[in-house]
């Protein structure tokens, strides 16, 4: 029995450590767009941050075409151009609407049928800090042969020391750390096969 409160400690421990490591190395909010990509890719959530951090990367001129992957059914085309600034025939013509995915991996699955339906090879992932480095590990492992250029937006979770600034945040950071080593180990076994 105290062999297996112990290992709890340990693990407990080693867990602890990981997340402050995983919290110190979250990517800094990116400052200017990315170039020579083929295309934009924004994942849904942030409350909007997301899709008009993404929306303004396409706008700037990154890319031939937009997928928002993850919108709601009851999200109207209508209302998403509403964070659009660029000339409405842009809009019209090349950004697309994803609505199957539910989930990190889903938005990965989505966003690799559309690349490999359009035969691109440069993409920009737009997402959250917290959320870059499992979005990032199951994009990789879903489009291996895909050139990803991660495009960070600030979450609000974090203070102007990097560090998480309320107990929300700390929640949020320690499921997403969880989420993310579960994502890491998962990635060991996508190239098993290829």
């Amino acid at each position: 029995m105290q062999r297996v409160i112990l290992g709890l400690l340990a693990a407990g421990l080693l867990w602890a450590v990981g997340l402050a490591v995983f919290i110190t190395g979250l990517p800094q909010p990116s400052q200017t767009t990315p170039a020579r990509v083929d295309a934009v890719i924004v994942y849904t959530g942030g409350g909007g941050a997301r899709i008009s951090a993404g929306m303004a990367v396409f706008a700037d001129g990154a890319g031939k075409r937009l997928l928002i992957s993850g919108v709601h059914p009851d999200t109207s085309r209508e209302r998403l151009s509403e964070f659009w600034d660029g000339t409405p025939d842009r809009f019209d013509c090349c950004v697309d609407l994803g609505r199957m995915a539910r989930s990190t991996r889903g938005n990965a699955e989505e966003a690799a049928q559309w690349a490999r339906e359009h035969e691109f090879k440069g993409l920009v992932l737009v997402t959250s800090d917290y959320h870059m480095p499992r979005a990032i590990t199951i994009a990789k492992a879903q489009m291996p042969e895909m050139d990803i250029t991660p495009y960070v937006v600030a979450s609000g979770y974090l203070n102007d020391n990097r560090r998480p600034n309320s107990r929300k945040a700390w929640r949020k950071l320690s499921g997403e750390y969880t989420k993310y080593l579960l994502a890491r180990f998962t990635s060991l076994f996508s190239f098993v096969g290829r």
